[in-house]
């Protein structure tokens, strides 16, 4: 699929590419106990490398495991081993395809910033709060202002869609945060490096939402229970933004925040 848009035709060199995908329902009506947990993830990638490099590298590691390209990379129907991935209630399928889709995550150049709330504690603190995909959205745009720094780069953004009135209210939460710079940042800076944002299907069968997709849920799973093994997390916070050796307030937002603890965030 062809993600360019026109003014990348005169930019693309200063371009970056952002896909957004959650792990968890949004929902504050009913949580799940067992993964009360909404996590927003987003994956930066230079706009050129994503389309030389990572996406035919995507492509590579699904010709080699199931022989096709038209399968789409999903957290859920991997470890439920659903449809496309029945195969690999084998486990010598299983270990081999994880083994190189791991590399796969550890060799391709990406950053990732991502906010995580906990739904029940959200709910406990806050009287009447936000809809949890609009608290992690803004935060995510905070934090690529940031990320973005003093460069001339600008950002576009890649969404996975859900219904039409939810990408509505997201699309309201990235434009206002364009015209007041989020209360933090200046108008001028924020128009000038957020350029595009559109929302995209999951049928459309796009690597970098299915990259996204695959690291959303460990996260989640790692805010949750710091404590049980997760060697996916092990890879995924390799990728965080970080800032003085740390990606928490900055590659990685909790929120609430919890407490403070020793040599916090580290990659």
């Amino acid at each position: 699929m062809d993600l360019r848009v026109p003014w990348l035709k005169r930019c693309k060199n200063m371009a970056k590419i952002m896909f957004l995908d959650e792990s968890g329902d949004h929902s504050l009506d009913k949580i799940d106990n067992s993964y009360p947990m909404f996590v927003l993830a987003g994956c930066i990638f230079d706009f050129d490398y994503y389309s030389t490099v990572a996406e035919p590298k995507i492509n590579e590691l699904k010709i080699k495991h199931f022989s096709r390209t038209d399968i789409i990379l999903r957290s859920y129907d991997i470890r439920k081993q659903k449809g496309a991935f029945s195969g690999l209630v084998d486990k010598r399928k299983r270990e081999a395809f994880y083994a190189d889709l791991n590399m796969l995550i550890k060799l391709l150049d990406f950053k990732i910033i991502a906010a995580a709330i906990h739904k029940t504690e959200l709910k406990n603190k806050y009287h009447a709060p936000d809809n949890p995909y609009n608290i992690c959205l803004q935060f995510i745009l905070e934090r690529s202002i940031m990320f973005l720094g003093r460069t001339k780069e600008q950002l576009i953004f890649r969404i996975e869609s859900r219904e039409t009135h939810n990408d509505r209210k997201l699309a309201e939460v990235y434009e206002k945060f364009r015209l007041n710079g989020g209360g933090f940042f200046k108008k001028e800076e924020v128009m000038s490096k957020f350029t595009d944002l559109s929302f995209n299907q999951k049928i459309q069968n796009i690597a970098g939402h299915q990259i996204v997709d695959l690291i959303a849920y460990p996260i989640g799973v790692a805010v949750l229970d710091e404590k049980r093994e997760n060697k996916a997390f092990d890879i995924v916070k390799t990728k965080f933004h970080s800032k003085n050796g740390t990606y928490e307030n900055c590659g990685l937002k909790v929120f609430p925040q919890r407490k403070a603890k020793e040599g916090p965030g580290k990659p």
